[in-house]
């Protein structure tokens, strides 16, 4: 008798030492990364029809994906992510019941049906054991060991439902892990370097520099639908870092967006950019070329304001002077031709050795305004001028105003 019943104690306890430390291990850490997405996955878009907002696209689902980035990156636990996602968007956004009150009940009901069906069919077959061997009926320990499993492995359920861990890093410091990664997808070529990126935001899926270089190589490689989407995540969680925007920019004016692109340059503009930035955007023409597809779309004005945006910020940049005189010459409209002969007379006095300045002037004077000899100092200049840009040979070159 004594050894029977020490035998249940050491099955149930057993089971209870398996539920909890199924509990404790049973599944393994979650990264930063997964949190996002298994978090995006448990929130309905709010402005969606039967989509999650890991699945939508539209803005408000971006946004709230960019702030779940960073609350997961902040350390915040599911459970006070889901509290504050709540309270901003109500209940009905929430997939994933809570394990309180009543909506806890649709954790613990399903265990403990099946814990009484364990239960029923334990009994039956030790009565039917007991008939055939005229045994005694099963002691209350046995049932009473059964029954407390069950409860034991409710309340487990009720308690971890809707909760994840936390996840943690094994590499030490974030800051400093994240960093070394991303020097050295700087150096990498781009397939290691998206490896790397992606690294990254593994640990910090809020970290815009691994989105938007990321977006940017994946760009670069032709991967044209990934790449938009890190670039959008990537301003939708720091709209004040100025790589992205340039990256953003590049990638709408390829696209045809030039007014998307002219958009981000704007805010470009307002930001504290490092110099390399305005490097970039000088050597590329970006904003002269952007403005350029602007005006071919009818859109004067547009590429008028995002010339003067950059103006702003550099009153004596003779590109952009000299685009905005070029675009005004070619309106033939005699007010409007006036003040791009002013603006590129501005350019050639700022940068007298300016191709583009030199180039645009001699048309305007030789074609537009009907003086064809006061561009010959113009045209000198130019063709002294070491490899000039291939565009404006053939701009010449096709007015008749230089030899082909």
């Amino acid at each position: 008798m004594v050894s029977r019943r020490l035998t249940w104690l050491v099955v149930l306890a057993v089971v209870v030492g398996s539920l909890v430390a199924a509990e404790q291990v049973g599944r393994p850490p979650l990264t930063n990364a997964d949190r996002v997405h298994a978090l995006a996955g448990d929130f309905a878009c709010p402005v969606c029809r039967g989509q999650s907002l890991g699945e939508s696209d539209v803005p408000i689902a971006r946004t709230i994906r960019s702030s779940i980035r960073t609350m997961v990156d902040d350390g915040r636990t599911d459970d006070e992510i889901r509290s504050v996602l709540v309270a901003r968007f109500g209940e009905d956004i929430d997939y994933t019941p809570g394990g309180e009150g009543l909506t806890g009940l649709v954790w613990v009901l399903p265990v403990l049906a099946g814990g009484a069906a364990a239960v029923g069919l334990g009994l039956a077959l030790v009565r039917w054991r007991g008939g055939r061997s005229g045994g005694r009926p099963p002691r209350p320990l046995v049932v009473g060991g059964v029954l407390l499993v069950v409860v034991v492995a409710g309340l487990l359920v009720a308690r971890t439902a809707g909760q994840r861990p936390t996840g943690g890093s094994l590499s030490g410091d974030i800051r400093s892990s994240t960093r070394t990664l991303l020097v050295e997808a700087g150096v990498a070529d781009p397939e290691e370097a998206v490896v790397l990126y992606s690294q990254v935001l593994e640990v910090q899926p809020s970290n815009a520099e691994a989105l938007a270089y990321r977006g940017w190589v994946r760009w670069r490689n032709g991967e044209g639908p990934s790449a938009r989407s890190d670039l959008d995540e990537a301003v939708a969680v720091d709209p004040a870092y100025p790589d992205v925007r340039v990256f953003r920019a590049s990638q709408r004016h390829a696209d045809g967006d030039h007014t998307g692109a002219a958009a981000d340059l704007v805010a470009l503009d307002g930001l504290a950019a490092p110099p390399i930035v305005g490097d970039l955007l000088a050597a590329s023409r970006l904003r002269e070329r952007i403005a350029v597809g602007l005006a071919s779309d009818g859109d004067l004005l547009e590429a008028l304001e995002v010339l003067d945006s950059g103006l702003s910020a550099d009153p004596e940049n003779s590109s952009l002077l000299a685009e905005r005189g070029w675009l005004l010459v070619l309106t033939r409209t005699p007010e409007l031709v006036q003040r791009g002969l002013s603006n590129l007379d501005e350019a050639v006095a700022v940068q007298p050795g300016d191709p583009h300045a030199r180039a645009y002037r001699a048309v305007a004077l030789a074609t537009v305004v009907g003086r064809p000899g006061d561009a010959t100092a113009d045209l000198a200049v130019f063709a002294a001028i070491d490899s000039p840009p291939a565009d404006l040979v053939d701009l010449l070159v096709g007015m008749g105003l230089l030899g082909g």
